[in-house]
């Protein structure tokens, strides 16, 4: 019993010391949001836009699958498209970010529809989105409603 706690022990020991020599180990790259905004719309309307610059500065792709946020029952991710003279919309289920690139959701392109708000959405509001990836892990932003994009 003593010698399994031991080398228990040890085991740990050498895992926590490597993670101390090499703190890269430790931080993950993930895309960062900048710029973000949420369009104000009327305080009765049950559905927004949200807009951002996506940008991926590490080595790897990244692959959108959704998006959730505590302010709003349902965050989708969109494409809108012109198709046959027509400008249509549709969920973007899958979405790569490249590495070291960016993806930009802005009004006619992707963005994210942000269905039924869970409280009033007033100008100024800051609403937390999380940007869910398909490997499981998500990254996090800050949108400001605002009546004009941010400069």
């Amino acid at each position: 019993m003593n010698a399994s706690r031991l080398l228990a022990g040890f085991a740990l020991l050498l895992s926590s010391s490597a993670a101390v020599a090499n703190p890269a180990a430790k931080a993950e790259c993930l895309p960062k949001v900048e710029k973000a905004w949420i369009r104000a719309a009327p305080l009765a309307a049950t559905t927004l836009a949200g807009y951002a610059l996506l940008r991926n500065d590490c080595d790897r792709p990244f692959v959108l699958t959704g998006a959730k946020s505590p302010d709003f029952m349902m965050a989708q991710l969109h494409e809108s498209k012109m198709m046959d003279g027509t400008m249509q919309m549709r969920h973007a289920k899958r979405t790569v970010i490249a590495a070291r690139a960016s993806l930009q959701l802005a009004p006619g392109e992707y963005h994210l529809m942000l269905m039924h708000p869970r409280r009033a959405m007033p100008e100024g509001k800051l609403v937390r989105v999380d940007f869910l990836l398909e490997d499981g892990r998500s990254f996090p932003a800050d949108f400001k409603v605002l009546k004009e994009p941010p400069k």
